[in-house]
């Protein structure tokens, strides 16, 4: 993966950071500050932030990174709604 995208400030970003806990369920949080979930485990959240991190890696627009997040949630949601 890039070490940063073009436009923005150099920054570490390491998944297990990206995966957390509110409100007794799972997130993923995006570089650009987006809330992904929730999940019900960790499990599930990390698998998501493995699958979103292969979607993006090399891109390094932020408008078009943002883009693919956006996408991503959104087939995420027909597939949640479509398993329960």
């Amino acid at each position: 993966m890039a070490p940063h995208r073009r436009g923005e400030p150099p920054e570490q970003h390491f998944r297990s950071d990206r995966v957390v806990m509110a409100r007794g369920r799972w997130y993923v949080v995006t570089r650009e500050r987006m809330d992904i979930g929730p999940f019900e485990t960790r499990e599930e959240a990390e698998t998501a932030s493995q699958q979103l991190s292969a979607a993006i890696d090399g891109v390094d627009d932020p408008k078009v990174a943002l883009a693919l997040i956006q996408e991503f949630i959104r087939r995420r949601g027909v597939l949640n709604v479509a398993r329960e």
